[in-house]
């Protein structure tokens, strides 16, 4: 099978670390290509897999045909149906989304950071978190002066999550699934999250780290503390985490990606 990705200027960052993922895992089956727009109708690709604020699939002679990015068609979920328009598949996205992966360097073992007094929470950082970030840590410190927040303006890596005590997603938006959380499970950090839905599933509904609800500067201050101060409370949950970071491994994705684009081509 022949596959083109195309990553549009508005992915975010978790649709271009899916890349990154689909690309090494199809590439020792598939024939895989990153292209831009331009050059898919003239790919031979057998279909399309464009990575964008809201994912899709098409087939590359929609491309020839002069189909525009109003008539893609939206891309995610398990349950093909045949839109009236463009008479191929779409992939309802429900309340699941496809599963996540993460990059396999993810896995490997990491340093950690010498223990200290002072504790640091790490964030991706996203502009409309900044409140949030700032009404929980005024909370904080009330109780203690030796907490601090460290917002990542960059995808972080694992020399990043080294040297934090926790990792916190803030997420204020349902959709907004670039709280990198799996990657901090994996790495085995204590866990903050805010309970979207994709939140909830990453951390199985508070099995494997703290939920808390959105937008609510109270209750994430008292997560944070307990998973920074009360080791039988954060030690549970890591040991939890522990047995299910396998699941962002990229094996399931992968078998769910290959069985859509054979009913895309279809």
């Amino acid at each position: 099978m022949r596959i083109a990705q195309v990553v549009l200027p508005d992915a975010p960052a978790y649709e271009r670390k899916s890349q990154r993922v689909d690309h090494a895992a199809l590439s020792a089956r598939h024939d895989v290509m990153l292209l831009g727009l331009d050059d898919v109708a003239r790919s031979g690709a057998d279909v399309v897999h464009v990575y964008a604020a809201q994912p899709y699939l098409a087939k590359p002679s929609l491309w020839s045909a002069g189909l525009s990015a109003r008539r893609w068609v939206p891309f995610a979920g398990l349950r093909a149906r045949r839109s009236r328009e463009n008479r191929v598949p779409v992939f309802p996205l429900g309340d699941q989304p496809l599963p996540e992966a993460i990059e396999d360097f993810w896995f490997e073992t990491h340093p950690r950071r010498l223990a200290s007094d002072a504790k640091i929470i790490g964030t991706f950082a996203r502009p409309d978190l900044r409140s949030l970030i700032d009404r929980t840590l005024s909370r904080i410190h009330r109780f203690r002066d030796d907490v601090s927040w460290h917002l990542f303006e960059r995808e972080p890596t694992p020399e990043d999550l080294r040297n934090v005590d926790l990792w916190a997603d803030p997420a204020v938006r349902e959709n907004d699934f670039d709280g990198f959380v799996a990657e901090g499970l994996v790495f085995g950090l204590p866990l903050v999250a805010s309970r979207t839905p994709i939140n909830a599933q990453r951390l199985e509904q508070g099995r494997t780290g703290f939920l808390v609800p959105v937008n609510d500067p109270n209750e994430m201050t008292h997560a944070i503390l307990t998973a920074l101060f009360k080791t039988e409370a954060s030690e549970s949950r890591q040991n939890a985490a522990r047995q299910t970071a396998s699941k962002f491994r990229a094996r399931q994705r992968l078998r769910i990606l290959e069985r859509l684009y054979e009913q895309t081509i279809a």
